[in-house]
Formats: structure tokens, sequence, C-alpha cells
């Protein structure tokens, strides 16, 4: 009780050091004036260039507009762009500016400012926007209103991974600068201006009045950064902070069910967590003992502990169960015995006086995985698999890092050709809804696998991309790709998907009762703050 006191009085003098006043709501005009929002981790400048994770991401879009968005549903519609744009053979693409669009700066959003949007990060030190742009073969500007594009080759698949995710901005900002992350301005032309951010502290977002979709139903956002979980929590409780971009974890559901204007939003999740393995590296080079992994780790014991029913567990083919291209029977089996069968194949038959097997050499086979300082599941899930692994004769340490220092083991400057300096970490994408998401996340070469961290080589995997994406002309044709793909990777495991967990996220609705959420979707988003 002492420590959960405390945190509430530390989240309270937070308030009063950044300035963060009460909530107050404008009643005659049903608009709040300002909602504290907890954002759980420091994302830089926000801008395009800067942001480093799917927390970023979220805060960005509010800032940053795209030509096409994604719905409640996930459904892919027109934002930035009139309803009637041509599509030709998923080729060519001809689009309408809707009028009234402005960045913050004050200056029109222009076609010219949109052909920037899409050349520019084809410059830049970002491998994801750099293989969208790279897709282009050109782009031209009609007349004031009007741009049409021209892919390289047709792609089903650029409405969501091109027009819903590449960030507009404008040319007058950054066209004289080599490196966009130096650029310390962040200015889109979204709904939210970035008023004010102060490193390792906070932001302060203010609504655009005159946004061309009509003005935001809450003036000012103030997200001040927290990273302890249970100091957001609190916050949540106590009714400082309105939302959190972070979700909750299981045990504190039903206290937030029972709290008085406590609104907890449950929706699916295509974020997984996953477990990294290191292919490049002995002897997880090894297919056999990467299968000796999979049935040695209980992902659906492990699944259900953490996440109860709020979540699917994962799969061998690396996606969602439940989505229509997902293989059928490729779940996880746990299987000790097989595990220790395949290990004593690959010649681990001795132990020392642990239980631990011995390598060729007589070195144990011992190993550590890397998980996020303070990202209690993702601990947990390492604890359970250090125990299980443990009964097969495999010894796990685990390594608790901060994101940052994680990150530069595991994902180098955001850049997959760079390497990777780890054997076994937690992990997780924010775009597993894509249907592009397994070739980025297995394609050997690295500026179609811009997400293989893992460092998998397949000659399968790689011979059906070669072979068969250019060939995709229907949705019909990609699904059956990716089931094609799954069976390879089911066989090869390059990693060990644990769960697809629900978003959970709780809001005040007495103080905001705008909230809206969706599929794969932050209640932190455009349509929560939507004007009329």
């Amino acid at each position: 009780m002492r420590k959960r006191k405390w945190i509430a009085l530390c989240v309270s003098a937070l308030m009063t050091i950044t300035g963060f006043g009460s909530i107050s709501v404008q009643a005659e005009e049903n608009v709040v004036d300002s909602l504290n929002i907890a954002i759980t981790k420091d994302e830089n400048t926000l801008s395009p260039f800067t942001y480093v994770s799917g927390t970023g991401l979220t805060a960005n879009r509010l800032i940053y507009d795209t030509l096409l968005t994604t719905d409640t549903e996930d459904e892919i519609i027109p934002w930035m762009v009139e309803e009637d744009y041509e599509n030709v053979d998923f080729k060519e693409f001809t689009f309408t500016l809707k009028d009234g669009q402005k960045f913050h700066n004050g200056n029109p959003v222009t076609p010219e400012d949109i052909k920037f949007s899409y050349e520019y990060p084809a410059t830049q030190n970002v491998a994801g926007q750099r293989k969208v742009c790279d897709k282009l073969e050109s782009i031209e500007v009609i007349d004031d209103k009007t741009i049409k594009f021209v892919l390289k080759e047709p792609d089903i698949n650029y409405l969501r991974d091109g027009f819903c995710t590449i960030r507009i901005i404008d040319d007058a900002v950054y066209e004289d600068q080599k490196d966009g992350a130096s650029v310390k301005e962040s200015i889109g032309s979204g709904m939210y201006r970035l008023k004010e951010y102060k490193t390792g502290e906070y932001y302060k977002l203010e609504a655009v009045e005159d946004y061309f979709l009509g003005s935001p139903k809450v003036s000012n956002i103030n997200m001040p950064i927290i990273s302890d979980s249970t100091a957001i929590q609190q916050g949540l409780l106590s009714g400082e902070f309105a939302a959190s971009t972070g979700n909750i974890g299981l045990e504190m559901l039903d206290t937030f069910e029972a709290a008085e204007n406590m609104t907890v939003y449950s929706n699916p999740g295509f974020s997984p967590m996953i477990i990294n393995i290191n292919n490049g590296t002995e002897p997880f080079s090894k297919p056999e003992f990467r299968d000796a992994l999979a049935y040695g780790i209980d992902v659906n014991t492990i699944c259900q502990t953490l996440f109860g029913e709020h979540a699917l567990p994962g799969t061998r083919g690396a996606v969602r169960s439940d989505l229509s291209y997902a293989e059928e029977n490729l779940e996880y089996v746990y299987d000790k015995e097989k595990a220790s069968d395949i290990l004593n194949q690959l010649g681990y038959t001795e132990m020392n006086e642990d239980g631990i097997r011995l390598d060729d050499k007589g070195e144990p086979l011992s190993f550590e995985i890397i998980t996020y300082a303070g990202n209690d599941s993702r601990s947990r899930a390492c604890e359970m698999i250090q125990t299980q692994l443990k009964e097969i004769g495999i010894d796990i340490q685990i390594q608790s890092l901060d994101m940052d220092t994680a990150d530069a083991y595991i994902w180098p400057d955001f850049e997959v050709a760079n390497g990777r300096d780890y054997e076994l970490s937690t992990w997780g994408w924010s775009s597993a809804n894509s249907l592009t998401y397994l070739i980025s996340l297995c394609s050997s070469d690295f500026s179609v696998g811009t997400y293989n961290v893992c460092g998998y080589a397949s000659e399968n995997f790689d011979r059906l991309v070669d072979e068969k994406l250019g060939a995709v002309k229907t949705t019909e044709d990609m699904e059956n790709l990716l089931k094609e793909l799954q069976k390879v990777i089911a066989k090869e495991v390059p990693l060990i998907t644990i769960a697809y967990p629900d978003n959970l996220q709780v809001c005040n609705t007495g103080l905001y009762d705008g909230w809206v959420a969706g599929k794969g979707m932050n209640v932190v988003n455009i349509f929560s703050f939507l004007g009329k």
C-alpha cells in the first residue's frame, strides 16, 4: 500500500513539474479543453524519421496525415484524397486531393508535397520507408490537385503498405536536409501540431482548429513520458490520466472494470509476442535445433498464463490463426520427449552436473535471451521459457535491458543489413496484419526482408517469393502464396511466435467519452479525436 501511494504521489508531482494542469471541459461547445494521456516511451521528435517504435507511430499519426488510412474494421479508406481515386490493375493510381489541407506552418498541401513525400524517404536511413518508395517507377503531378503514381510492378498490397503508411511532409522543410532525422521541427498536416517536446519528460499537442476534416474534439493533449506501467495504472485510476498508449496487464482487468468511469476496450491485436532466434549463429543456424526449441517451449500454456482469454496462441506459420490466409494445422505442439530426441540426434547427449547438455567442445548449452526491462509480460514469458527449456537440458539466462540498448543488439540502426548481436530475444511487430508481413519478416534479401532481424536465409522461402510474388494479381493469389510460405516457416522455425495478445486498453470515459477502438488499433487514434 505504501508503494502504491508513493507511485501516485510521483505521478501527481510529475503533473506539477511539467505544467499539466487539471482537465476541463468546455460544455457549451462539447469540446474537451485538455487531456493527459501517458505515453510509454520517448519517441524523439515524433517525425517520420525519428520515432522508433509502435508507440511513436501511434502519436505520429496524430501529427502527420497519409493519403489513405485504415478504419476501425481495418479496412482501407481514403483520407487526404477523394473517394473516386483511380486504380488501374494495382499498378497505376491517380488521386485528387481534398480541399482545405495545409501544414502546421501554414503552407498549403500540394501535389508537389505528395510527390516529395514519396521520393525523399528513398534517400533516408529508414529501411521500411525506402522499400515502399523503391517500388515506384514514376510520380507525376497532373495539376494543382491531382497526382499519379506508377509502380514498377503491380502490387495489390501497395494501398495498405504504401499509401496508408507514408507520412506527408512539407518539401519546404526537408528539401535542403540530407538527413531527415536532423530536422528538429515536427511539421505535418495532421489534426494536431507538436507544440512542445521536452526530452525524456513530455509532449504537448495542440489541435488544428481549421483541420480540413473538422476541428478535433480535444483542444490540447498532454503526453507525459512514463515507462513504469504501475505508475501509469495508478495514474489512470486516480484520474491523472485519461488514457495511455500502452496496454494494461491482465491482472489489472478486474480492478479497472470495477472502477468508476473506467472503460476497458478489448480488441483483436495484430502485434505478436515473438521469440527471435539468431539464425546466423551456432547452434541456432541448424533448423533441427530450432525445431527442438519449438517442441520444448509450451507456447499454449505461456499464452494462457499471460493473457487468459485475451489472446490467440501463436502458430508455427507466424500469422494469427483467425486470418483468412492462415494455413491450418500449424499449431505448436509441446513435446519434451521429441525435443530431447532431436537434441540427442544432433549429438548433444552428454550433460553436466546441473543437467545441462554439453556441445562437442564440452561447453554447456547456455544462451542469453534479451528482453525489455519493465515489460512484465515479456519478462514473465522469458521466465517460463527458462524453466521449460531447462527440462530438456538447455540453460537460458535472462538479460533485461532498456529498449534502446536491446534494439542496438537486435536491430542496430533499425537496419537488418547491419547484422545482429544476440542469441535469443523477445520482440513484436505492429504491422503483422499486412499481407506482406511474412515476406518482410523472412526474406533473405534485406531490401525486401526489412523485418528479418533473425537473419533467416531459406532457399525454399526465397524461391517461392522470387517465382510467385511478381505473378500475384489478386488477393486470392497473395493468400495462396502466404499459405505456402507458412509451411516453409513452420518446418524451418526461424522464430517462435508465442501469442497475439488483444489490445487491452483503459480510458476514463468520465473525463472524455469520445474514445474509439478498433481492430489492431490503439485508442489514441485519429478517430477518437475527429471533429464532426
